[in-house]
């Protein structure tokens, strides 16, 4: 009898164990190795970044500051269930930063830089939904005067064009480097800078750009998330999910 219920014990906890390391394994994303029970801040290192939301505050937007984005969760920033990625949901009618037109769920790099030196930003993504006007932008360099959007990466349904500033607060010019990609289809990018070359890779397609001395005194960072470049009022969602960053 007593080596009956020593045996039947061993056997509870045996199931005891297989069940948590099933549940453990079920909360680990076969894509990414991240757990897709915790918070994106807890699978990616977000240490360096402040995110912005197209949550109205004042006559500006909701900001998370690195220590609450450790373990911050929202209907516009979460972990995706099944893949783990980390997700940027923005809708069209959403608020907009200060000086913009448009809403955003976008990560800003606290690190901030002149056109000196070495910096880069590298990301894998996938774009699941567009608005309506199928715009919106995953990374930028960006600074803090007018008109200092050195380079925004954008997504117009499915071909991603990067338009450069190459003279500080002038107009964009913009320059398709990937075409074609579906809702959906994972893409890689990279935004390496190099004193005042910037050079730009999506799926191993490459283009350069030149910045002149007109930018060494202004100082700018890194963004990537969606910004989106709709604001109708239809709330028509764009969805961005990223899958690497650094």
């Amino acid at each position: 009898m007593k080596i009956n219920t020593l045996a039947t014990s061993a056997l509870t906890v045996l199931l005891a164990i297989t069940s948590i390391n099933a549940l453990a394994a079920e909360n680990k994303s076969s894509n990414t190795g991240v757990d897709v029970a915790k918070a994106p801040g807890e699978n990616f290192d977000l240490s360096g970044y402040k995110l912005q939301l197209p949550v109205a505050n004042g006559h500006s937007v909701v900001e998370v500051a690195p220590a609450m984005l450790r373990d911050y969760e929202s209907n516009y920033f979460y972990t995706d269930k099944s893949s783990g990625a980390m997700v940027f949901s923005c809708p069209s009618n959403g608020a907009t930063t200060r000086g913009s037109h448009y809403p955003r769920t976008e990560l800003r790099s606290l690190s901030e830089w002149n056109f000196t030196d070495s910096h880069s930003l590298t990301a894998t993504l996938a774009v699941t939904q567009q608005p309506d006007n199928r715009d919106l932008i995953v990374g930028q360099i960006h600074g803090d005067g007018k008109g200092s959007e050195a380079l925004k990466l954008r997504w117009h349904n499915g071909d991603i064009v990067a338009g450069v500033k190459t003279s500080l607060n002038t107009t964009e010019i913009r320059s398709t480097i990937a075409k074609g990609i579906a809702l959906g289809e994972q893409f890689t990018y990279s935004i390496v800078q190099q004193d005042h070359a910037v050079t730009v890779t999506v799926n191993g397609a490459s283009q350069s750009f030149t910045y002149d001395a007109s930018w060494d005194n202004e100082t700018v960072y890194f963004k990537a998330g969606n910004y989106l470049q709709d604001n109708s009022t239809s709330g028509a969602n764009g969805v961005v999910f990223f899958y690497k960053l650094n």
